[in-house]
C-alpha cells in the first residue's frame, strides 16, 4: 500500500496544497504552526474518516470557508481514489474510487494507519475511554462485524441511559421497557468481550517484544484486560445492577467499564512511571498495534510518526527510526522542526528520506 498524492482544500490552515510521493520514508519538515501535523492527520482522515485529533468537524475547515476536501491517490493492488469533503451544516461525504459510501463504517479497514504522536499521553492519565479507544480503533480495522457490534452497543446503552434517566426523573419503571433496552445491549456484548479478550493474547506478547527492543534492557512491563464480563453474562450483570441504574439513572456496570491495566515493575504506569518510561511505553503499544493490523489485514498499516524527535531522548528515537526503518514496516510519515535532522539521523542508518518543507 502506497500513498502517491495527497491534495488538501481549505483543510485547517491548508487553503490548497498537493504533495506527490515518491518513496517510503517522508518527512514535513518547517517551523511550529506551518501545518506539519494537520499534513500527517489529513492522511489519517482519508484512513479512518475522521480526524486524529479534531472531534468536531467544523474545526478543520479552513478560517471561514464553507467547506473542505481531501484527496489521495493510492496504489494497493492497483491505482486507487480516496475522497472525503465536509460542508457546513451538510455533513460528510466519503468516496472510494469516486463511488460514494453509504456508511463511513464501510471504508474503515481499508487503509490501514497508525499514529505516535505528543497526544498520546492521554491513553495513559485519562480515564478508561481512551483506553477502550484504543482497543476498539485496532479491532475496528481489522474485523468490520466487531465494528457494526459496538455500534449497536453504543446506541443501545444510549438509549437504555435516556430512559433510565426518565424513570429516575418521573419515580416510574416500566419494567417491560427496561427489559427490551437490556435485551439490545446483551446482544452484542457477548461477542465484543470475546474479540477483547482474544485480542489482547496476541497484542500483550507482541507489545512486551517491541518494548525490550526499544529499551534494549529487561525491565518489566504488563499490559491486563479488566472486564466485568470475565466472570458473569451482560445478562447477569444488568440483573444485579438493576437498582443501582435506576437510581443514578444510568446504566453504572458493563462492557463499556472494560479496563486496559498498564504496569511497570508491577506496579501502575501512571503512577509509578518516569516520562521516559511512559513514552517508551506508548511507543511499543504503536507499533505493537502495527504488527497486529498487519497480521490481521495483510497489508503494511500507513505510520505517522508527529513531532517524535522533539518528544524522545536521542537514544530511544535513534532506536525507533532503526526499527521502522526496517522492510517490515511500509510507507512512513514523519514531521519535524529541523531539516537537517531528519537528513542526519536517516544518513546514519544509510536511508534517505523524501523530505517536503513546510512555510
Amino acid at each position: 500500500m502506497q500513498l502517491e498524492q495527497l491534495r488538501l482544500l481549505s483543510f485547517k490552515n491548508h487553503f490548497d496544497q498537493r504533495f506527490d510521493f515518491q518513496g517510503d520514508l517522508i518527512a514535513f519538515c518547517g517551523r511550529n504552526g506551518v501545518g506539519k501535523t494537520n499534513v500527517l492527520d489529513a492522511i489519517h482522515l482519508l484512513c479512518i474518516c475522521k480526524s486524529y485529533f479534531q472531534h468536531a468537524e467544523v474545526h478543520s475547515i479552513y478560517h471561514g470557508d464553507p467547506f473542505y476536501s481531501v484527496y489521495g491517490k493510492m496504489e494497493k493492488e492497483g491505482p486507487h481514489e480516496i475522497g472525503c469533503m465536509y460542508k457546513r451544516n451538510q455533513g460528510k461525504t466519503f468516496q472510494y474510487d469516486k463511488v460514494p459510501y453509504e456508511r463511513l463504517a464501510d471504508h474503515i479497514g481499508k487503509m490501514p494507519v497508525v499514529m505516535i504522536a505528543p497526544g498520546d499521553i492521554k491513553l495513559i492519565h485519562e480515564g478508561s475511554e481512551e483506553r477502550r479507544r484504543f482497543i476498539d480503533m485496532i479491532l475496528s480495522q481489522t474485523d468490520s462485524q466487531y465494528l457494526n457490534e459496538l455500534l449497536r452497543y453504543q446506541k443501545a446503552l444510549d438509549l437504555r441511559n435516556k430512559q433510565l434517566k426518565l424513570f429516575n426523573e418521573k419515580g416510574y419503571v416500566d419494567t417491560a421497557l427496561l427489559e427490551s433496552f437490556n435485551a439490545q445491549l446483551i446482544r452484542p456484548s457477548a461477542y465484543i468481550h470475546e474479540k477483547r479478550k482474544a485480542f489482547l493474547e496476541v497484542f500483550a506478547p507482541a507489545f512486551i517484544a517491541h518494548h525490550a527492543a526499544l529499551t534494549e534492557q529487561e525491565e518489566e512491563v504488563g499490559l491486563g484486560y479488566e472486564s466485568d464480563m470475565e466472570n458473569k453474562s451482560m445478562e447477569e450483570i444488568l440483573r444485579e445492577n438493576r437498582s443501582s441504574d435506576l437510581d443514578m439513572g444510568r446504566t453504572t456496570r458493563g462492557l463499556h467499564k472494560d479496563e486496559l491495566a498498564f504496569s511497570l515493575k508491577g506496579h501502575p504506569l501512571k503512577k509509578f512511571g518516569s516520562q521516559g518510561q511512559i513514552k517508551t511505553y506508548l511507543i511499543a503499544l504503536k507499533l505493537a498495534q502495527f504488527d497486529f493490523l498487519k497480521e490481521q489485514t495483510g497489508t503494511k498499516p500507513f505510520l505517522l510518526l508527529d513531532d517524535i524527535f522533539e518528544k524522545l531522548d536521542e537514544f530511544r528515537a535513534e532506536r525507533l527510526i532503526q526499527m521502522v526503518a526496517q522492510d517490515h514496516f511500509g510507507q512512513i510519515f514523519l514531521t519535524d522542526t529541523h531539516k537537517q535532522r531528519v537528513e542526519s539521523i536517516f544518513s546514519e542508518i544509510g536511508r534517505k528520506a523524501e523530505i517536503f518543507v513546510l512555510e
